[in-house]
């Protein structure tokens, strides 16, 4: 809800004067997106301060203390700070975003704290795993935008630990042993944030708060498939059904997850161009053939961009036509350095999409203001 929307209501009789006012003070529309961006950096900033300080502090006298006064004051801190956050999340929604990254940090610092004291010798992919657990499930029980994206990141950083870790029995070795499985694993674990993320948009619930996990990772993904797509930077495909099963997942996973928001129309294209370039890098040897995917999906995103009305994806295409405008002058430039003609048709293409992407774009905006 926006506050046009609320003078909207109070100018047709729908809600009085009074009404309009609390509602616009219960739900912060008075404050500007910018500033609530700096309110929660600076809180963020906060939390990263205090957290920081403790480990310091700790550090400057970690041999006067004993052992059991260590973890004891370790698991009244982690108490505290959810304890704090429990009394604030209402009223002081900022400050209690800090208390939950200093409670994260915390359960982190009682996983080191208890393995330093028993010198235990765990792999780092177990104690990836123990933290993931303790906070995964936290920002789908109650808001936290923080925890949110914290978990989102460490479940990456547990992926990966878990396929280069051999010495642990959570290892994914066997499974994700070469490079080609990996990043396909990858790239399905960046498909389902980026689905859920869109799934949550528009929704009524708390969740409406992570929608903006979309933009990392799309962009993620974007950034990952340009190494095969347009490079070959995966030279050999693991052999065996681990990668096409992993490739096959990322179709079903778009589909079966499709978000209310979008009909069938619009979203079985956005299945086939997530689900198209990893394939196309991994088994078309043909650079060309995966730089002209690169433009189909850019132009594709642009095109459903301006059916959807959705800017952001109109900006991720041009991204990826931008991409796909390097990687064809740098293989042409790296195997046919003499042709020009190449060079020129690169250019006039480019041009091309600059003038239908300003074009979508004004369109797109155009619309979005008769919209509102």
């Amino acid at each position: 809800m926006k506050r046009k929307d609320v003078e909207q209501m109070q100018a047709a009789g729908l809600i009085s004067a009074e009404q309009a006012v609390a509602i616009t003070e219960h739900f912060h529309l008075n404050a500007s997106r910018g500033h609530q961006y700096v309110v929660r950096i600076m809180a963020g900033l906060a939390g990263a301060l205090i957290l920081g300080g403790i480990v310091m502090l700790i550090s400057a006298n970690w041999e006067l203390i004993p052992n059991a006064v260590k973890m004891s004051v370790a698991m009244l801190m982690l108490l505290g700070a959810w304890l704090v956050w429990l009394r604030t999340r209402v009223n002081h929604p900022y400050v209690a975003e800090v208390f939950a990254l200093i409670g994260g940090g915390m359960w982190l610092g009682c996983i080191a704290l208890y393995g330093q004291m028993f010198q235990l010798q765990n792999p780092f992919a177990e104690g990836c795993m123990l933290f993931f657990l303790g906070v995964v499930a936290i920002p789908f029980i109650v808001r936290s935008q923080v925890l949110m994206l914290l978990v989102a990141v460490t479940s990456c950083v547990l992926l990966g630990a878990l396929a280069a870790n051999r010495e642990t029995w959570l290892s994914l070795a066997p499974w994700l042993h070469d490079d080609s499985a990996i990043v396909a694993a990858m790239g399905l674990l960046f498909m389902l944030w980026w689905v859920l993320a869109e799934r949550w948009r528009g929704v009524k619930g708390f969740y409406r708060y992570y929608t903006w996990l979309s933009i990392p990772a799309l962009l993620s993904y974007l950034w990952m498939v340009q190494v095969p797509l347009f490079y070959h930077g995966i030279s050999s495909v693991e052999k065996g059904a681990v990668v096409p099963s992993l490739l096959g997942a990322i179709p079903v996973l778009l589909a079966v997850a499709r978000p209310r928001a979008y009909e069938w129309r619009h979203w079985w294209i956005v299945v086939l161009l997530f689900s198209l370039p990893l394939p196309m890098g991994y088994w078309c040897e043909a650079e060309l053939l995966g730089v002209l995917c690169g433009f189909g999906i850019g132009g594709g995103l642009m095109y459903l961009g301006s059916c959807v009305k959705r800017l952001a994806w109109v900006n991720f295409g041009a991204m990826m036509v931008l991409l796909s405008g390097f990687a064809l002058i740098a293989n042409v430039l790296g195997s046919l350095s003499g042709s020009g003609l190449v060079l020129i048709f690169a250019g006039l293409m480019m041009l091309g999409l600059v003038w239908l992407l300003e074009k979508q774009r004004r369109m797109l905006a155009k619309s979005i203001k008769e919209v509102k």
